[in-house]
């Protein structure tokens, strides 16, 4: 009997070998799923600043001298401004189970600076020229962007209009494809609601 008592420690010996082995395999595996993770959340994340948001046409009707933004249920004068214009929109929304309404965005581009606005820093969405907001009291997401104007809408909100003068990493971007924000601002506050 004293004999089989080292081969059983050898046995033991074998399977905490084998044990601390697979555990030392799963951990640096597990290390390796969360860097792996780490590495396409960044790509995602470049990606995004340097492809923007999907923007919409705004829609054209040239018998009414007109360039609409139905999304957003707003009518432009006619421009070839106005026309180059893209755009997205969020109405106003609850989260479920919460109250608080989170209010509507209207998010103004071009449509040649929609397809090819690289970020220097990879910092900023350099697609987005001039927003809007339905709040009152209205405030900037940015300090760099301004105020342009405000307009009273025929369905009983206001909407805010902002431009940015420039944003860091996007001067490039928008010196390329010929973006004047505050021009672009000021074809919104000649905006009505339909």
């Amino acid at each position: 009997m004293q004999k089989s008592q080292p081969r059983h420690y050898v046995y033991l010996v074998l399977v905490l070998l084998i044990a601390a082995s697979s555990l030392a395999l799963w951990l640096h595996q597990r290390a390796e799923s969360s860097s792996l993770q780490a590495q396409l959340d960044q790509v995602q994340a470049n990606q995004a600043s340097i492809h923007g948001t999907n923007y919409i046409d705004a829609t054209i009707l040239p018998n009414e001298q007109a360039v609409y933004l139905p999304l957003a249920k707003l009518k432009l004068p006619d421009s070839a401004l106005a026309e180059g214009l893209v755009y997205t929109y969020t109405d106003d929304y609850k989260l479920p189970g919460d109250t608080k309404v989170f209010p509507a965005t209207l998010s103004i581009s071009t449509h040649d600076l929609a397809g090819n606005a690289v970020s220097t820093t990879q910092q900023f969405d350099c697609t987005e020229v001039a927003y809007a907001d339905f709040v009152t009291p209205s405030y900037p997401v940015n300090p760099k962007w301004k105020l342009d104007g405000s307009i009273a809408l025929s369905n009983g909100k206001t909407m805010h209009i902002y431009y940015a003068p420039s944003i860091p990493g996007c001067d490039q971007a928008w010196k390329l494809n010929n973006i004047d924000s505050k021009a672009i601002a000021d074809v919104l506050t000649q905006a009505v609601s339909y």
